[in-house]
């Protein structure tokens, strides 16, 4: 679905609207994908931020707790403590930290423009892909991420995967926020309870359909990780008067109160499928346009170069429960 940044209603709704378009993931028109080792089918994913928050490693991001591990297929649901790789790992499974995954076969990543080249290169994917590839040895990779896509393509991008894939399967979601954006209104206005309900039935739908029984072959385990809504105006909402590519002229509106509903919603339905609701809004929080170094690209809505680093750092530990160097 294309971006629409700065289209909004006339009127005073178009002053609320854009005064808190900035978090939303955009539809970048990029071409993004990887130079994967294997099925390569790139496009986007949404920003996020959910209300449990997950562990980030030390000195980085913010830290809360989420329990983890969906895992499907026949297989052990439990995630061992020891590792195949580098750095110490640490099971999930009825505690507060990273999943921290003994082995890995692939990797597989869904959602909008962060998955699909928005921002500055070099992307997380292709970061995360490497570094999985350094831990776990040989890991198979797949992107169909789709630059503009909101959560109702996430179904339709898990049908798109391949039928068979080794084991165990590492999914990456980034996606959420091109819905809040096309919301707007509504959610400042406070009557946003129906768009919410819909993102959760469509994450829970492709949710529902990664854990369906042997979905990658013969008892190969899937474990989730699902991003949240993240914030370039670390919850001042003051987008408009700091040059960001949407809201020139517009007042400012605090923000912290819709990313908190919005991003509880991811939350809610990735923890009810046994999933990580990776805290992409704490991590990146405090670390807007008005705190160098800036992790944002110029636009405010995709990470910049160094926002991608940081953002395969932390899906990086969710998976393997080790810190990158």
């Amino acid at each position: 679905m294309p971006s629409t940044c700065t289209r909004a209603p006339g009127g005073l709704a178009t002053i609320l609207v854009i005064a808190v378009l900035g978090p939303a993931a955009c539809g970048d028109p990029g071409a993004g994908g990887d130079a994967g080792t294997t099925t390569d089918a790139s496009t986007g994913v949404a920003e996020g931020s959910a209300s449990a928050s997950t562990t980030a490693p030390t000195g980085e991001g913010s830290s809360g707790s989420t329990d983890g591990g969906g895992s499907t297929g026949g297989g052990d649901t439990t995630a061992d403590t020891s590792s195949s790789g580098a750095g110490d790992s640490e099971s999930s499974t009825g505690d507060v930290g990273p999943m921290g995954l003994p082995t890995l076969g692939s990797l597989v990543v869904l959602g909008d423009s962060i998955s699909d080249g928005g921002g500055g290169a070099p992307f997380y994917y292709t970061l995360l892909h490497a570094d999985l590839d350094a831990f776990y040895g040989d890991v198979q990779y797949v992107n169909v991420a789709q630059s503009g896509s909101e959560t109702e393509a996430l179904l339709g991008q898990v049908q798109d995967l391949p039928a068979a894939l080794p084991g165990p399967v590492a999914v990456v979601i980034t996606s959420g926020g091109n819905d809040m954006k096309a919301n707007i209104v509504a959610v400042v206005t406070g009557v946003d309870g129906p768009a919410k309900a819909a993102l959760q039935a469509n994450i829970a739908a492709a949710q529902d359909a990664l854990l369906a029984p042997n979905r990658f072959g013969p008892g190969v385990e899937v474990h989730l990780f699902e991003g949240n809504i993240y914030d370039a105006s670390d919850g001042v909402g003051d987008f408009g008067a700091n040059d960001c590519a949407f809201g020139g002229g517009f007042p400012t509106i605090p923000t912290d109160p819709f990313f908190e509903a919005w991003n509880a919603a991811i939350a809610e339905t990735t923890e009810a499928h046994g999933g990580r609701a990776v805290d992409m809004h704490a991590w990146f929080y405090g670390h807007g346009y008005h705190t160098p170094p800036n992790w944002y690209a110029s636009d405010c809505t995709h990470p910049s170069t160094l926002g991608h680093d940081q953002l395969r750092r932390l899906f990086y530990t969710e998976i393997t429960g080790a810190t990158l160097p």
